[in-house]
């Protein structure tokens, strides 16, 4: 009998990393694994991760997950929210720490070096809008404060593709990843010059753009031992993390769409036609379209998971040992309206007199209420749904999908469980089969 092979998919989520042990003979998930990720906020609105705390974080999961497998892991890949910045000398030895996406440092208050750029010309050109977050940002900002710095880093990357480094000795980065860097030329997919120029980096010291899916290298010897892997196991480039879930639950067609709920609140959708996306001012990702397939767009609820996470914890169901459970119970026995309590879940949480069932019914509801908003601009640009695909922790819930439902008129099913994980881990089987 042949042996069966085994591939570990990882999601770098913003939250946790997560991953699953992918069988190759049947593709069931046979193990699951995560860690929870820690952020440092030197300053207010700063928010930064510890590189090598990562790492270290990255390959205990990947250890738990390696000791799970029957047979040998043939391949590994991650999906990613992406965006954070990281520089390391030519050894790839971190000099600065993780700036992580929701770093708001250059909020209001833009480096000199792209003031003048807007949202919408950064849009035609990667795909993305974001001018004052993401690595476009905050290189400018260590353009501006820590220039020597800069100048002296190897590697001008993101977390996602030093830790592929770390496990292969090998600087990629695949196309949809490089999306959330606003470095990209997204129709040339080649690093975007003139955006280099003005931050004053060399294609050099940035990493070699290939394919989502490729195979990168095997492990390095270093990798292997970290891991509890070997050498014979495969790293392949990942995605973003929607892209990847998207992949795991079969979203795949223009006319389908996925709400991927987490820190932030995304629905997904693969049409066409990268100008349709632009046209409706969706973040755009290359998704199948190197391989001829649609390009994806979505739109966020940006972190709005936080917001929710401190109703529950101060409003709803404070020192609870079982808070998700006491918040799903209190938001089923209120009725439908939370008795006229609204909670607009994007502006700053703050204390409220209502009873803790109101709060939790209209905390659910404002999420729901977010989506719908903007599930009815897309239906103005001639994007029609009538059933999405729902994944991430709150589709976990007894009652939020459906509540999602009726807010949106969308017909609403469960996706699998661990979706980004999953998902690289296709990437990953696919690369070595």
């Amino acid at each position: 009998m042949p042996e069966n092979f085994y591939h570990i998919g990882l999601d770098l989520g913003t939250s946790a990393i997560k991953g699953v042990l992918l069988s190759a003979s049947d593709s069931r998930i046979i193990a699951t694994a995560s860690r929870l990720t820690t952020y440092n906020h030197p300053h207010p609105d700063w928010v930064e991760a510890d590189p090598n705390g990562l790492f270290a974080d990255l390959t205990a999961v990947i250890r738990e997950l390696a000791a799970a497998a029957p047979g040998s892991v043939k391949s590994i890949a991650a999906a990613a929210a992406s965006g954070n910045t990281l520089l390391t000398d030519a050894a790839g030895t971190p000099l600065t720490p993780v700036i992580n996406w929701m770093d708001k440092r250059c909020v209001n208050n833009l480096p000199p070096t792209i003031a003048d750029l807007t949202p919408a010309e950064i849009r035609q050109i990667t795909g993305w809008p974001c001018h004052d977050i993401f690595p476009l940002a905050h290189i400018a900002w260590f353009r501006q404060h820590q220039p020597r710095l800069l100048d002296s880093a190897a590697h001008v990357c993101m977390n996602t593709d030093w830790l592929l480094y770390r496990l292969c000795g090998r600087w990629l980065m695949d196309h949809s990843t490089a999306t959330t860097s606003l470095l990209q030329n997204q129709t040339t997919l080649q690093w975007h010059t003139p955006f280099l120029d003005r931050l004053g980096i060399r294609p050099d010291q940035l990493s070699c753009l290939v394919p989502s899916g490729a195979i990168a290298a095997p492990l390095t010897p270093a990798a292997a031992a970290a891991t509890g892997l070997t050498t014979a196991t495969v790293a392949v480039t990942g995605t973003f993390d929607h892209p990847s879930a998207a992949r795991a639950v079969g979203v795949l067609k223009p006319g389908q769409l996925m709400l991927s709920c987490g820190t932030s609140w995304v629905a997904f959708l693969p049409p066409p036609q990268r100008s349709d996306i632009v046209k409706a001012e969706l973040l755009c990702d290359p998704f199948l379209s190197t391989t001829g397939g649609p390009w994806a767009g979505m739109f966020s609820v940006p972190a709005i998971g936080p917001t929710i996470d401190w109703y529950v914890e101060n409003l709803i169901a404070p020192n609870s040992p079982a808070p998700l459970k006491v918040f799903d119970d209190l938001a089923a026995a209120t009725p439908h309206g939370a008795h006229g309590l609204t909670i607009n879940l994007e502006a700053p949480p703050q204390h409220l007199s209502a009873p803790p069932a109101h709060i939790a019914r209209a905390v659910m509801e404002g999420a729901a209420r977010a989506l719908a908003n903007r599930i009815a601009k897309l239906r103005q640009y001639g994007f029609e749904f009538e059933s999405a695909v729902m994944v991430g922790g709150p589709s976990k819930s007894p009652i939020w999908p459906n509540i999602v439902a009726t807010t949106t008129g969308l017909k609403i099913t469960v996706g699998s469980a661990h979706a980004g994980a999953a998902g690289a881990a296709m990437l990953a089987a696919k690369a070595t089969t």
